[in-house]
């Protein structure tokens, strides 16, 4: 399962950063190997193969979006019905900034902490996550190459709301809802600050 893990983590990284071509390869890979399953795996191993065929399938972003946090929820139902406790590796978080760069760090090491929260599933790690890209502010005009971008300035207002209501849901079919919100969010910035991208972070 570490291996599906990755790829899945992989793609919804893929997603964010606008990568559609990169998310369905991923999606493909995992639609094509099947793992082992153990009793009483096989509905949770079909849900997230069914979902990665539709991930491989998706026509844009905020589908595809959509579909991987319900891969992710698919892995914390499976956790969650085997009392299984999911550990990920500690990060403290990244100090303030008024480089475009640092405040980059803070906003990727949230999302990745709502990641962790949604497939865990962490109540902890999904509020820290929360807690921090709601308070985060970026550099707007340096992101969209020293220019003032209402659209860029929009969806990074956006991104911190998103997080506000995140902050204050425990349902967990309702935090993936909310983490494909936030998937085609950062997608659809990407795409305007970086029309062209190069696979990579």
């Amino acid at each position: 399962m570490r291996h599906h893990f990755a790829a899945i983590s992989e793609l919804q990284r893929s997603i964010a950063r606008g990568h559609l071509s990169e998310a369905k390869e991923l999606a493909t890979w995992l639609a094509d190997h099947a793992e082992l399953p153990q009793e009483g795996w096989q509905a949770y191993l079909d849900e997230l193969h069914l979902s990665a065929l539709e991930v491989a399938k998706a026509k844009d972003l905020p589908t595809a979006a959509s579909l991987a946090a319900r891969l992710g929820r698919a892995c914390s139902k499976c956790h969650e019905a085997r009392d299984a406790i999911v550990t990920f590796a500690w990060e403290p978080v990244p100090e303030e900034g008024p480089a475009l760069a640092t405040q980059m760090k803070r906003h990727q090491w949230a999302a990745a902490r709502l990641w962790d929260g949604l497939v865990g599933p962490s109540d902890q790690l999904w509020s820290e996550g929360a807690s921090v890209l709601a308070i985060t502010k970026l550099d707007t005009f340096q992101a969209a190459g020293s220019a003032n971008r209402g659209d860029v300035t929009a969806l990074a207002a956006n991104i911190r709301a998103i997080a506000a209501r995140a902050g204050k849901v425990e349902d967990h079919d309702a935090r993936a809802v909310l983490y494909g919100e936030l998937l085609s969010t950062c997608a659809g910035c990407h795409q305007l600050v970086r029309p062209n991208p190069v696979p990579g972070p």
